[in-house]
């Protein structure tokens, strides 16, 4: 009958062509790994790739134990709320704040983006009244150290604004003359920064000039903007800022759609000084000039904190203030610092008259003691007193004066 066959494999000789191939391949790399055998070990280097190692590893685990101790709020203050207007420290005599208890007045987050060529900076402030945007802009980077900077951030002029952040500011609050120029301390625009003859530091740009607290929720209210700007110098012990403003703003409540000018100027200094053995101390001082303050006045379109009536034909007022401050370190943990401020809304108004009750300056004693904490821990003690009272007078308030104690927390 018919034999069925069965197909054979074959594969003894795939097998001694496979042994062929790798005896060749062993051959062909011999001489480099007798080579690589018959050449030193270079153990300087290969220290050097095991330190540069551990670096890269400190690093990344510092920055990892940062972050596992990230939580919601960057800082917690007790205070006055953040609605307080920029006048909360009783800037007449017969009006106390009108809010006391305990109050987080700031919670804020900030993140910073940092590329090669390019930065983007968010900073959020998180209270029971919501959650606020406070910086939000982009850095693209030029030669020379310059840069562009664009979008919602700090208002290039004055010390306690642009140099000082909130957190680290000597007696808890800016000067009543700051605030009233510069209230909101933000605001939307356009500016280029640098260094010039590597001792100048400059920042000037185009903002809508409104700021973010003026009632317009960080909206230009009109078409126009202004120029903002800051020089400052570094000597070592010695550090010094001149800063200008000019705009216009239009108050478009009125029926003839008034403008009115927006200037700004002031200068400060900061002497920093090795006088006693406890600690560091510090003199600083800054004085200031402007027309149209910001704030929320909603009657005049939110064009301007103190912009005439709607029918008046006067000009926007004219102010000035200045202040003087102190801060001695005490040991490593302690700081103490007293702060004289005086401010006038308006260098033309008058107080004649028995009857009249109008404050033409503003006065003010500020006294903090900081205590730092820990990591990134400060509780503060602050005191204010206020001292208004009409031309020729030396009016004092202790009914007015106000305590505040600050614990804050800071990453």
């Amino acid at each position: 009958g018919p034999v069925d066959r069965v197909p054979v494999t074959h594969t003894r000789g795939f097998d001694d062509m496979n042994r062929l191939l790798a005896a060749l391949a062993a051959l062909a790399i011999a001489p480099a790994v007798l080579a690589q055998e018959s050449q030193p070990v270079d153990t300087a280097a290969l220290e050097g790739k095991v330190t540069s190692l551990e670096e890269q590893y400190a690093e990344t685990k510092a920055a990892v134990a940062a972050l596992q101790k990230l939580k919601l709020w960057a800082y917690n203050e007790t205070g006055l709320p953040v609605g307080a207007g920029a006048n909360a420290y009783n800037t007449t005599p017969e009006t106390a704040p009108s809010q006391n208890g305990f109050f987080i007045r700031r919670g804020r987050l900030k993140a910073v983006y940092g590329a090669d060529l390019s930065d983007y900076v968010l900073q959020i402030d998180v209270t029971p009244n919501g959650v606020a945007i406070k910086e939000g802009y982009a850095t693209l980077k030029l030669p020379a150290g310059w840069a562009v900077d664009a979008g919602l951030q700090l208002f290039p002029f004055g010390y306690e604004v642009y140099s000082r952040s909130s957190s680290d500011l000597d007696t808890l609050e800016r000067a009543r003359v700051t605030r009233a120029f510069l209230g909101g301390e933000y605001d939307l625009g356009i500016a280029v920064r640098g260094q010039i003859a590597k001792l100048v530091n400059v920042k000037v740009g185009v903002f809508n000039g409104n700021g973010i607290d003026s009632g317009q929720t960080g909206k230009d209210n009109d078409q126009l903007k202004d120029v903002i700007g800051r020089a400052t110098v570094d000597l070592g012990m010695l550090t010094a800022g001149v800063s200008g403003w000019y705009g216009k703003t239009v108050n478009y409540a009125r029926a003839d759609d008034k403008k009115y000018d927006r200037v700004r100027a002031a200068v400060d200094a900061q002497l920093y000084l090795d006088l006693l053995p406890i600690g560091g101390t510090a003199l600083k001082g800054e004085w200031m000039w402007g027309r149209t303050t910001i704030g929320t006045n909603n009657a005049n379109g939110g064009a301007g904190g103190n912009l005439p009536g709607l029918t008046s034909g006067a000009p926007a007022p004219t102010g000035n203030g200045w202040y003087a401050l102190v801060t001695q370190n005490v040991l490593a943990h302690n700081q103490v610092a007293v702060k004289f401020e005086q401010y006038t809304p308006n260098l033309t108004a008058s107080t004649d008259g028995a009857t009249n009750a109008t404050v033409k300056t503003q006065r003010e004693v500020q006294v903090a003691l900081h205590t730092y904490v820990g990591e990134g821990g400060k509780v503060t003690l602050a005191w204010f007193h206020p001292m208004n009272g009409k031309a020729g007078e030396k009016a004092v308030e202790p009914n007015a004066d106000q305590y505040i104690l600050q614990v804050q927390a800071k990453f």
